[in-house]
């Protein structure tokens, strides 16, 4: 076995339900072969900025009252995050020189990042920059999103907590718009990027006795407006209330957006920013179509920050990844993730494996055709077996007594900065 005395942890691009969950199963690893656990603050771009926290006096068992278990039950990303795309190793090698001068000062044996595509992105690039200069510090990538598209894994942590809150929302405004009995449309905005795994997941309404969505658009399917006219025609005739489900990254046959090019931005990793507004453009278009009730509704951050919808399923498989990857560091693995591949559907089971980081670096996992229905406009079977395992678990375990709120850990001072020269300091949350 590998001797790692230091690890470095960092938690990178949106927050979800169940990272801190993957950083919980570090830390109580860790603690288990007597590893020190220093966390970055605010991911790569704030270790470059010298800011630093030892996790392992935090949440020490016998001197902190602070537990593991209430970080795994908290949202967002404890350590903080940030959207920062690393230079290519090869034509930027000062920069690397000064991540390796900052590492070697720490002492790191190891380091282990948490999140989505981009972050396999860093992990990719600092893992070849250490094995072109021969340098001996194995980085790990844990997988973290509720887009649910990174490759070399079943599923990613935050997305089965994500996909049951917009299932339960579906539900809960599919209720809400039949009110009154009139004729309305209900148009339902959902996160993914350029995947529809989260807008696909809104068809496990039907599984709790909706006849909610009625329409689910996902960018693997070319955006016609016609099309959709005539759809909700149709429905018409049957129903009064309906209820459509739109992917954010939903796109017209050439590629386009559904709004206006001059809203479009791009961020650093070159994904579009802001693409929320789907929703709110399609009530618009119905409105010209249609003499009845629209609304436009855009779940925006409550996909990713609702604990109180998540499933344990989700947030125990994160916190087994988190754990999965200080194994790795001891076996000598480096310049990969850890993922999950699936057993079984019933009973649901997975296991872990790992997968180089230099196969899934910048690679979306679309929704398969197979999962589509032939008019493009639902999800088949086989895309109701898939997701139906992720949500199914009950409540979460973040759940207090009835009746109360749920307990988070305090919040970390983010602002404050550890000392590059490895003296401790108190670090307030």
């Amino acid at each position: 076995m590998r001797t790692i005395q230091k690890v470095l942890v960092g938690q990178s691009g949106g927050p979800t339900v169940a990272i801190n969950s993957s950083l919980a199963g570090i830390i109580n690893q860790a603690h288990k072969h007597d590893i020190e656990v220093i966390g970055m603050c605010n991911g790569i771009e704030g270790f470059l900025e010298g800011r630093t926290v030892n996790l392992s006096d935090i949440f020490h068992p016998t001197r902190n009252k602070q537990s593991v278990e209430l970080l795994a039950q908290t949202p967002s990303s404890f350590l903080g995050s940030c959207r920062y795309k690393l230079p290519n190793p090869t034509q930027d090698k000062n920069f690397y020189q000064q991540i390796t001068s900052r590492l070697t000062s720490l002492a790191i044996d190891g380091i282990l990042y948490i999140g989505g595509n981009d972050s396999m992105d860093t992990v990719d690039k600092i893992s070849r920059y250490f094995a072109e200069n021969l340098i001996d510090i194995p980085t790990i990538g844990i997988p973290k999103t509720i887009d649910n598209d990174l490759e070399g894994t079943d599923h990613t942590p935050g997305f089965g907590s994500a996909a049951r809150y917009i299932a339960t929302a579906v539900q809960e405004l599919a209720r809400d718009a039949e009110v009154y009995g009139k004729p309305s449309i209900t148009i339902i905005e959902t996160m993914g990027r350029d995947a529809g795994w989260l807008g696909a997941a809104s068809a496990l309404a039907h599984e709790k006795n909706e006849q909610a969505p009625d329409i689910i658009l996902l960018p693997e399917v070319p955006f016609y407006e016609e099309k959709l006219i005539g759809k909700i025609r149709e429905l018409f005739k049957c129903k009064k209330s309906l209820v459509v489900v739109v992917s954010e990254g939903v796109r017209r046959p050439d590629g386009s957006t559904l709004l206006a090019k001059s809203k479009a931005r791009m961020d650093a990793f070159g994904h579009l920013a802001d693409q929320s507004g789907n929703a709110l453009y399609l009530a618009e278009l119905c409105q010209k179509h249609f003499d009845c009730k629209i609304r436009g509704i855009n779940l925006n951050s409550l996909q990713r920050c609702a604990i109180h919808a998540a499933s344990k399923t989700d947030l125990r498989e994160a916190w087994q990844l988190g754990a999965a990857g200080v194994d790795a560091l001891l076996a000598g693995k480096t310049a990969c993730m850890v993922g999950l591949h699936r057993v079984s559907d019933a009973p649901y089971q997975t296991e872990l494996h790992y997968i180089a980081v230099s196969k899934i670096a910048n690679k979306v996992k679309h929704v398969p055709a197979d999962m589509i229905s032939d008019d493009g406009f639902w999800v088949t079977k086989k895309a109701l077996t898939y997701l139906r395992p992720l949500i199914s678990n009950g409540a979460s375990g973040a759940q207090s007594e009835e009746g109360e709120l749920t307990v988070f850990i305090p919040k970390l001072n983010l602002q404050e900065t550890a000392p590059q020269d490895g003296v401790r300091r108190q670090i307030g949350v």
